[in-house]
């Protein structure tokens, strides 16, 4: 793994998407289209990534070979561009992509913002709750209880916390790209509800998604299903992948093909059946997309709220045991000292 180099978020995927797709709309080469959108761009590193694009085409590289030589744009937007290119879609491929990363800019946004408030009482409960506790702790043990000097032992406690807790987040920074990391998050949340309900309905979403994409440029169906599957972070989901694949390469049409497949839902199944009879399956599969994305929007919220109710307990919780601690050690120094 390269730690020096960049990704490209979802916002910048879409941006620039949008941004080459209304150039090259417009009648402009893309090569002058690459130049003009790197001279507006707001990042220096994007500006000379799509530069060292624009060179590489003028050396006789296609566009697709371009930005696979770049090494920093997902697989899914090379292969896309690559079907654009060779069906003559290229303009309509990238409004596509810019629709696709902008929802999958909207969901990891919808996701923090909906964790923000539930984050920040919990930090602020640790603050206050740790304060306050340690007060009551040592009140009683000590014959003369210092402010000042207790004040300068917690600060001192909550900055080596936060430098544990900085650290921690780094590496998990760092690392957040790897697939070890994806598998072993996967592994822990799968198990844990709600959010494992949540994570397997974006699944579905960016699944059907892509697949949309890929089969709407022009790829076999059974190469689209296959880059699709890619998508899905469990091994078993890719496997039934594997299997629809081999029944449709078998003669199965797609009806059965997906029966196979139970974590779809009913919905699902009965909603590509459809598709496949009425001949619009691009469309189908982008209704599916949007379905999941909904779905699993609506799940989020759900989960916020209960994850603020279990967050407004837990500080009540700790307030509670603060007010019996404070009472427990007054009461008791009273009684040691009438001898009781």
């Amino acid at each position: 793994m390269d730690f020096g180099k960049i990704t490209l978020n979802y916002k910048t995927m879409s941006i620039l998407c949008r941004q080459i797709a209304s150039a090259y709309e417009g009648g402009i080469p893309i090569i002058q289209a690459l130049q003009i959108v790197g001279d507006n761009f707001p990042s220096r590193k994007v500006k000379i990534i799509l530069y060292q694009c624009s060179d590489n085409l003028i050396q006789g590289m296609t566009l697709s070979e371009a930005l696979n030589h770049a090494g920093v744009f997902p697989d899914l937007f090379i292969q896309l561009v690559t079907a654009g290119e060779k069906s003559g879609r290229l303009d309509i491929i990238l409004r596509d992509l810019s629709s696709y990363y902008e929802d999958l800019w909207k969901m990891k946004r919808s996701t923090i913002a909906s964790l923000i408030y539930p984050m920040s009482q919990l930090i602020l409960g640790w603050f206050l709750g740790s304060f306050a506790l340690g007060i009551v702790r040592q009140i009683g043990l000590e014959k003369q209880f210092s402010l000042q000097i207790y004040f300068s032992s917690y600060i001192a406690f909550q900055i080596k916390v936060c430098i544990v807790f900085t650290v921690f987040i780094t590496v998990l920074i760092i690392l957040k790209n790897t697939k070890t990391i994806h598998s072993l998050l996967y592994g822990i949340f799968r198990y844990i509800y709600p959010f494992s309900y949540i994570i397997h309905k974006f699944s579905l979403a960016r699944f059907f998604k892509a697949f949309a994409l890929l089969y709407s440029s022009g790829i076999p169906i059974t190469v689209a299903l296959q880059q699709s599957s890619e998508l899905l972070p469990s091994s078993n989901y890719q496997k039934d992948i594997s299997t629809v694949i081999h029944l449709i390469r078998n003669g199965s049409n797609l009806e059965k093909s997906f029966k196979t497949l139970s974590w779809i839902g009913q919905i699902g199944q009965e909603m590509i059946a459809v598709g496949e009879k009425s001949g619009k399956l691009d469309e189908t599969l982008q209704k599916l997309a949007e379905f999941f994305l909904l779905d699993a929007q609506q799940a989020l919220q759900v989960a916020s709220k209960i994850f603020n109710i279990l967050i407004l307990l837990a500080v009540g919780a700790i307030i509670g045991f603060i007010i019996i601690s404070f009472y427990s050690q007054l009461y008791g120094n009273m009684f040691k000292q009438l001898g009781i």
